[in-house]
């Protein structure tokens, strides 16, 4: 299973295995790994930390960012 969110012009997108894909604008992307417990999700892209809340139709990161469910979507990477 895949999820997309997207913010803006960012992108997130998530697989089952515990990797993530980071689109920041048109930047290239970025390879990353994430888990998930309960309603939080936690993205790990070198040494740091984000922490992201689960909420209906999208997620929240704890700054106030807004990141909202796509679909259907495309990769591009």
């Amino acid at each position: 299973m895949k999820r997309k969110f997207q913010s803006g012009n960012d992108y997130l997108v998530l697989y089952d295995c515990g990797t993530a894909i980071l689109r920041y604008g048109d930047s290239s992307s970025v390879k990353c790994d994430y888990y998930e417990s309960g309603d939080l999700i936690t993205i790990r892209l070198g040494g740091d930390t984000m922490q992201m809340r689960v909420e209906e139709g999208g997620i929240s990161s704890f700054t106030g960012d807004r990141w909202e469910e796509v679909y259907p979507f495309e990769i591009v990477v």
